[in-house]
């Protein structure tokens, strides 16, 4: 029976007692610490009547907190599914409908929200993670023997598809193990590793691809929240060897005016993802950083995400693209629609198989048909191999649009904005953005006069602030096809 993810926090407690294995901003844990208070708390969850195999979301932002909730839910069998809290009440209610979650386990510091959601949907547990703790220390430290298999499903994280309506992304350890077994390769990680993770937890690249992968080698962990000061402030300050993050953020704290007076040294290996970095963009963190190990990773939430990797040394003459060579648990095929792969310099949808693919959409059979065929992915990107066979993303099936490494989908701010009593129809679109990769534009056609003022305070309710269109244009019509479809790329230019 393979090792499970709670499995691997216990065997490092074992083998690295005394590492100061977690690091935030307020406080510094060993393994042996942060897996008592965990053991501590599944026992207390346990009394409060937390059931094996139910879901729980967990509202946390990137502390210890957060781990104490998602390790301690694991060690019961409960299913723990980190969602975002800056989503307001409604759109939380929709995730948790769909994923017939039976409660939330949330810091203390979102009770308003919480208390928001219990009015519109039934929980069975609300549970303070911060008074969990506390109360907990009656409770023995000791592992727990709950007989979870590496079979059973570890969690659920959420996508959302072109309609906007969220879709959980199901796991189980085994998949999960392999995807971090394959950043410890991948990278070269080792127990010498000081992990750096200011992206938020509750996307999969912070937490499955780089935090699973410091854990399963006995890093240490520093975690935080993204600003371009504090990035800059925890490596002059903690020496992390490793760190993740969208390619803004990297930008960002490269224009800080002290950044000089931060020593950035201690760390070996840069990635970015969720969108490529141009050749000019990679030139300017690299010369600010004085670092050349910068290493793009692609790979969606449904693979794991695990795919491909753009090394350093191949960014100077690929800057751009995704790589050539996918990891090594995954395979990766750029096709025609009729399924064969395509030739040089032509057009194709981007597929990923291999270990760490996700089981299953939650509850939705007909949409995991259609993403899985065959076992391999579709991931509704288009890309084109060059002839050195370097692959390049040129657009997106779904015409997702992705901000500071964020995916933010238009239909969903459509639907919103053609609630308001003045809007007749709008397109949203992602306009590209040095900084951010892209932000968002509506393109409204009005059924009578309003403004950008009046909008954006009505979107304002129903959207999280990442998602409010930033810019606003005003049109007669939008164009379409002849079959009525709207055409974005026209769109675009208006």
């Amino acid at each position: 029976m393979g090792i499970t993810i709670h499995g691997v926090i216990e065997r490092n407690a074992r083998k690295y007692p005394d590492k100061e294995a977690f690091i935030t901003s307020t406080n510094r844990l060993t393994y042996v610490e942060m897996n008592r208070i965990c053991n501590q708390v599944a026992r207390l969850l346990q009394e409060k009547g937390v059931k094996q195999g139910e879901r729980i979301a967990i509202m946390a932002r990137n502390n210890e907190n957060f781990f104490f909730a998602y390790f301690s839910l694991m060690k019961i069998g409960a299913i723990p599914m980190p969602i975002n809290i800056r989503l307001t009440p409604s759109e939380l209610v929709v995730i948790l409908q769909n994923s017939k979650a039976a409660g939330v386990f949330y810091e203390t510091e979102v009770k308003g929200t919480v208390a928001a959601i219990s009015d519109l949907y039934g929980l069975t547990h609300q549970i303070s993670i911060q008074e969990a703790v506390e109360s907990a220390t009656i409770y023995c430290g000791d592992n727990l023997n709950v007989f979870i298999q590496s079979t059973d499903i570890s969690e659920i994280l959420f996508t959302s598809g072109t309609t906007g309506i969220p879709k959980g992304v199901v796991f189980d350890h085994d998949r999960m193990i392999a995807l971090a077994a394959t950043v410890v390769i991948e990278f070269g990680l080792s127990n010498e590793d000081k992990m750096l993770t200011l992206m938020p937890l509750t996307h999969s690249a912070p937490i499955n691809t780089f935090f699973l992968s410091g854990l399963y080698c006995g890093a240490s962990h520093v975690i935080g929240e993204f600003t371009p000061k504090k990035f800059l402030q925890w490596i002059h300050e903690e020496k992390p060897t490793f760190s993740f993050a969208a390619p803004v953020a990297y930008l960002l704290s490269s224009k800080d005016p002290e950044l000089d007076t931060y020593d950035l040294s201690s760390i070996r290996a840069f990635a970015y993802g969720g969108g490529p970095l141009a050749l000019a963009s990679y030139e300017r963190v690299k010369s600010a950083f004085k670092n050349e190990n910068f290493y793009q990773v692609y790979g969606l939430t449904e693979a794991g995400p695990n795919g491909i990797l753009l090394r350093p040394y191949e960014h100077l003459k690929k800057a751009g693209s995704i790589g050539k060579n996918p990891t090594v648990t995954m395979e990766i095929r750029v096709v025609r629609s009729d399924g064969s792969d395509t030739a040089p310099n032509e057009f194709g949808e981007v597929l990923l198989t291999g270990d760490s693919i996700m089981l299953e959409y939650d509850h939705n059979p007909e949409e995991t048909a259609a993403a899985i065929r065959d076992g391999w992915i579709y991931t509704g990107d288009i890309a084109y191999r060059d002839e050195d066979g370097y692959i390049y993303i040129v657009d997106r099936k779904k015409d997702v649009i992705i901000s500071g490494g964020i995916n933010i989908y238009p239909r969903e701010i459509e639907e919103v904005l053609a609630k308001h009593p003045k809007v007749l129809e709008s397109c949203v679109i992602g306009l590209p953005n040095e900084e951010w990769g892209e932000t968002v534009k509506a393109v409204i056609v009005a059924k009578e006069i309003v403004t950008d003022e009046e909008l954006r305070e009505f979107v304002s309710p129903y959207l999280a602030d990442y998602k409010r269109p930033r810019q606003y244009a005003f049109v007669k019509e939008l164009p379409r096809n002849a079959s009525g479809k709207i055409l974005k790329q026209q769109v675009k230019s208006m």
